[in-house]
């Protein structure tokens, strides 16, 4: 690295930091300045989510105290294929768990779908908006009065009342249909309504992967559409399965999921056509993907994709930006570009946001 190289990431760190307290003092001077008061109703929480038929319907058999796999541990992570996979979850009572880069981690969804008990250290400090479909204080009081574990009649039956509760939480919130549902109230749609999925970057995003997978489903049931664009053809059934296991996180629990489509319509396969279908609004909502300040120009207006067209076509009350990243966007802390990023954009359209905290 030469001393100019140097000198100018130096700059770029200082300079953050000046934005960073500068931010901060505004916004403590003058509260005003941000409005926050005029944007809360247009962000929402959005967890991660998993597929439905990966939660399982009642209790098995547990077999052992503790699941293998260690956060963080390498070694313990050794299974090739979902199936072995899960049920080592599912035959173990208690499994491990914590923040990854962020509160949310498909981990804790992996874990709760085999109707086993995440042990979960610091929850409690987990924002309110943070997780908020999944049954925090159930999981806090069962780590509470379970652990250290006692092999007696009594703990058993304890168990076996926290781990029902827990799991039939679960089959009701956190699965792809729950959270799309709910994705789909909060934006103001129906299930038949039609939706242009815009996908931004093409890296894997487990929010947009798994939204996608809930919205595809539920809006094909009634009748109506999410059209992705790109494509993201390892969703998909056909999609190979060599292919998948290459995938990040080896493609457990999104890869393969849905049916291959069938076109019910002539559906817009390029740029030109999809412009054109945006412009005579063909779609009732649309839906960013993959938004945020880490996501480069793709995941941010003016720069993202279609954005000229679809602001001059569309309200700001039928457009979606889905915030998947790690970083926590606080809106009491607007020294953070994650914070500002969100509040500017959402005066743009409804934010569903992953890592969140409101007050």
């Amino acid at each position: 690295m030469t001393i100019l190289q140097k000198f100018s990431n130096k700059f770029e760190t200082y300079k953050g930091k000046v934005k960073t307290y500068f931010f901060r003092i505004t916004n403590k001077i003058f509260p005003r300045y941000f409005g926050l008061e005029n944007i809360s109703d247009s962000i929402f929480p959005l967890g991660y989510c998993i597929p439905d038929e990966l939660i399982l319907d009642e209790l098995p058999e547990k077999k052992n105290l503790w699941a293998e796999v260690i956060p963080g541990f390498r070694d313990t992570y050794r299974f090739g294929n979902e199936q072995d996979y899960y049920g080592m979850y599912a035959e173990a009572k208690f499994a491990y768990t914590w923040k990854k880069g962020g509160w949310d981690c498909l981990r804790h969804y992996e874990i709760l779908g085999n109707g086993t008990i995440p042990v979960f250290p610091d929850l409690s400090n987990c924002p309110g908006d943070t997780l908020s479909h999944l049954p925090k204080s159930l999981i806090i009081q069962a780590n509470k009065e379970l652990l250290p574990w006692k092999n007696t009649p009594a703990y058993q039956e304890n168990y076996q009342k926290y781990a029902s509760a827990i799991l039939n939480h679960c089959k009701e919130n956190i699965s792809c249909s729950a959270v799309s549902k709910l994705f789909l109230e909060n934006l103001g749609a129906k299930n038949h309504h039609k939706i242009l999925f815009l996908n931004c970057d093409s890296n894997v995003n487990y929010s947009r992967e798994l939204l996608f997978i809930g919205l595809s489903r539920e809006l094909e049931l009634h009748e109506g559409l999410c059209h992705p664009y790109p494509a993201l053809d390892f969703l998909y059934e056909d999609y190979p399965a060599e292919k998948a296991s290459k995938c990040y996180g080896r493609g457990f629990g999104y890869t393969r999921r849905l049916k291959p489509l069938l076109k019910k319509e002539s559906l817009p396969s390029n740029d030109v056509e999809l412009e054109d279908s945006i412009r005579k609004q063909h779609w009732d909502f649309i839906v960013y993907g993959k938004m945020g300040a880490d996501e480069g120009v793709l995941g941010t207006a003016p720069t993202c994709p279609f954005w000229k067209i679809v602001s001059e076509s569309y309200s700001k009350d039928q457009i979606a930006f889905v915030y998947g990243g790690d970083h926590m966007q606080n809106m009491k802390d607007m020294g953070s570009k994650h914070s500002r990023h969100l509040a500017r954009h959402a005066r743009l359209g409804k934010c569903f946001v992953r890592e969140l905290k409101m007050s």
